[in-house]
């Protein structure tokens, strides 16, 4: 038998982040468009996109984003495919209702502002639970961490090139780092 002491430093298990069905409309319905194949499939992996739900569990989204790379982006590397998807989230996104309303402030607050609302706009994509670090590189450079184990980096720097593109800057986003734990991004603009 442990000791009491080890079970009360042992972290309690989180409960599962939960996507609201407006992201799965900005990548799958918007941004996608999906063909008769993909929505086929993506009803298999349990994401309906003609009866959606509320939010889903974050592991159909992972099962479908993973989906939509083999199905729409078979041809390319994963780095490549899931930026692309990331792209397709934010450009799907700032055309659902919610989205407008986020989409609408990027070109008038500026490029730092909408690296500095980054942890926002993770949480109104279902992901609260991010306690994301940016770290200042200059004056037109951040350094941001992110504790995210349900996305791919580059899916993620996919997501914030469109924000930025949207706020009138020609960002570079690179991964610099990842692990099993979550992963660091360059962003310069």
């Amino acid at each position: 038998m442990e000791s009491p002491s080890l079970l009360a430093q042992a972290p309690r298990l989180a409960t599962q982040p939960r996507i609201p069905s407006s992201v799965f409309e900005g990548l799958f319905v918007r941004g996608l468009e999906p063909n008769s194949q993909l929505a086929r499939a993506l009803v298999t992996e349990g994401y309906d996109p003609k009866c959606p739900e509320v939010d889903y569990p974050v592991q159909v989204w992972k099962r479908c984003v993973a989906l939509a790379r083999d199905l729409a982006y078979g041809e390319l590397s994963d780095a490549d495919a899931y930026r692309i998807l990331g792209r397709k989230l934010t450009e799907g996104f700032a055309d659902t209702l919610v989205g407008r309303v986020a989409a609408v402030a990027l070109p008038m607050i500026g490029a730092a502002r909408v690296v500095e609302r980054l942890p926002r706009y993770l949480a109104m994509m279902g992901r609260p639970d991010l306690d994301v670090q940016l770290v200042p590189v200059g004056e037109r450079a951040r350094r941001i961490t992110i504790p995210d184990t349900h996305n791919r980096p580059e899916f993620i720097a996919g997501a914030l090139e469109v924000a930025l593109e949207r706020a009138h800057v020609q960002p570079i986003v690179s991964v610099e780092d990842r692990s099993h734990l979550g992963f660091r991004l360059l962003v310069r603009w």
